[in-house]
This record gives C-alpha cells, structure tokens and sequence, in this order.
C-alpha cells in the first residue's frame, strides 16, 4: 500500500457516513505517532484537535489496515508498514512553522524536496490557485536553484526588505532543487494539506 491508497481507505464513507476528518489529518496521525509513540488517545485528541469519536475511528481503521498497532497501556505505535509510508512522506515533505518578519507572517513552511521541478508541471500561478482552494489566506513560493533563492516568476520584485535573506535563514534544512512553499495561516491542518498536494504531484518518486 502507498500513502494515497492508504488516505483513501482510512477517509472513505462507511454506511453513508463521511468520516470528520481528511486525507491530511491520516498523515499528521501518522507523523504524531510517528515522533511520539507510543501515544494514547487522549493526547492525539488534544494534538489533533479531533473529537474523541473521530480518532477512535481514525485509529481503528488504521488498526484495520495493519498501519499501526494499539496496546491498551501504552498507546498506538506504528507497524513496520505504518513506518515505511511515514518515512517515505517525510523524505520528501518536511513542514514547520516559522515566522517571515520582513513580510509580517506567521507561516507554516513546506518543504518538497528535490521538486523545483514541479514548476515546469505547473505555473505558479495555477500552483498558487491550488493552494489557496485547500484553505491557505496567501502563499509566497520559492525554488532553490544554484544555490540561490529564487521566488518565481520574478525573483527582483520581491528582493525587498531582506525577504530572501530570511527565507535562507529559515530554511536551514534547504537543499539545491528543492520547493517551498509558506502559507498562512499557520495551521498545522493546512500544512499537511498542502504538503499532500507536493506529495501527490511530485515529479521524483
């Protein structure tokens, strides 16, 4: 199973009902137990920002597809396939929260590494569009290309006001290729939202 196949099943409606919880929401589960396990239920709740009914659901699918496993005292941990597809994400998405004072954000970044080249997939602008429709107020987009910052499509007109000293210096994690994205609010949710768009469009398996 790979992660889009995953989100999928864990989110599909069962006996009519829609489950209150996204595709993004399995991910950050994912990535919460991932860091934390093993966890109980009550601190995913106040993590996740979930009501109880909808995380017992969200892990008992999860139970369901063999992505974690559930000890009644120590809480969830994940399987080895639960592990596999997280650390697969995290190749490739890395997100954190930061504050871009020349522009006055509080953002959440988002990394997608070595995929720049989604940018000849799609224009920023339609890129931007995506964004924004997942729930984003503003997006700022950036490419590392020859070791420099590049914010497409014109890189001099937000030169500014230190913007791309910052973002350098927010970005310690960047490597030549890679896409950036910030958006606000910094909402953890919406994070895991934009990184599935990166993840599910990406050029580089």
């Amino acid at each position: 199973m790979d992660i889009q196949s995953v989100t999928a099943e864990v989110t599909k409606p069962k006996q009519g009902n829609r489950p209150n919880f996204d595709d993004a929401y399995v991910i950050y589960t994912l990535d919460i137990i991932y860091k934390e396990q093993p966890i109980g239920r009550p601190t995913l709740i106040r993590k996740l920002g979930l009501g109880e009914s909808s995380v017992k659901t969200l892990l008992r699918r999860l139970k369901e597809l063999n992505i974690i496993k559930v000890d009644k005292v120590g809480g969830a941990e994940l399987t080895e396939l639960g592990k596999k597809l997280i650390e697969t994400w995290k190749s490739k998405i890395y997100i954190e929260k930061v504050e871009l004072k020349s522009i006055s954000w509080n953002s959440m970044m988002i990394i997608a590494k070595n995929e720049s080249y989604l940018l000849d997939k799609f224009k920023v602008t339609e890129l931007r569009d995506m964004i924004i429709k997942a729930g984003a107020n503003a997006t700022l987009i950036a490419i590392i290309k020859n070791n420099q910052i590049e914010l497409p499509p014109k890189t001099s007109e937000f030169s500014i006001n230190n913007l791309i000293e910052e973002i350098k210096n927010v970005c310690k994690n960047c490597e030549n290729n890679d896409l950036i994205v910030f958006v606000t609010p910094d909402d953890i949710h919406l994070a895991y939202k934009v990184g599935l768009i990166l993840f599910e469009n990406r050029i580089n398996s």
